[in-house]
């Protein structure tokens, strides 16, 4: 999948090596990073991001089929969200759903990342309230402890995402669409078989408006 001339997979690849190696016991919980070095590399190759804050809620199914749940972020508001991703070309870049199993009630399957086409109506196993979005020229302003962390993290993917050398190989796959989803529970992927199913539902769980 590419948008212009950067391959998703590959920018994935490069934002999840840097955070597990910059920040191997909380990686999940840094999707503002995440969120500004996608953008920032984006803007680099000349392609209008914009960052967006709100609450996110995906399926997530356990190891064992038994429970599922509706986990995600939610909670916050436009001062503070609870969850960042990037809306680039109509399309929902968020590679940090795969990280919810991390922290998860249950022993949870692992599940892909999103680059979801918003030409195709966001179903009940992938929930976004966006409560705001950033202009895509925003200049990042945080406190000077997190600022140098966020700029030091944005340099290290914009270097990696550079070097030919880098291994660019993802460790998960990408969702972006029902036919994505449909081909992949096709192949026996589990969490994709429990999302088509959780679709079917008469009545699911939502996240609050």
């Amino acid at each position: 999948m590419r948008i212009g001339r950067v391959k998703i997979e590959a920018l994935f690849a490069i934002t999840d090596w840097c955070l597990k190696n910059s920040f191997p016991d909380d990686y999940d919980s840094r999707c503002l990073y995440n969120a500004c070095a996608i953008h920032t590399i984006l803007m680099s190759e000349g392609i209008k991001a914009n960052i967006v804050g709100g609450d996110v809620g995906i399926f997530t199914l356990s190891a064992d089929g038994r429970n599922a749940l509706l986990e995600g972020f939610s909670g916050g508001d436009t001062t503070q969200p609870s969850h960042y991703w990037i809306d680039v070309d109509g399309i929902i870049l968020d590679p940090g759903a795969t990280y919810l199993p991390k922290r998860s009630r249950i022993n949870a399957l692992p599940m892909p990342m999103v680059a979801w086409d918003k030409n195709n109506a966001l179903p009940n196993y992938l929930q976004y309230k966006e409560k705001i979005q950033f202009a895509s020229d925003v200049e990042y302003v945080f406190p000077d402890d997190i600022a140098n962390r966020v700029s030091a993290f944005v340099e290290r993917c914009q270097k990696r995402y550079a070097s030919k050398a880098a291994n660019k190989k993802l460790p998960t796959w990408i969702l972006s669409s029902p036919k994505g989803l449909n081909n992949k529970a096709q192949s026996g992927d589990k969490w994709s078989k429990g999302a088509l199913r959780f679709q079917s539902m008469p009545s699911t769980p939502t996240i609050p408006v």
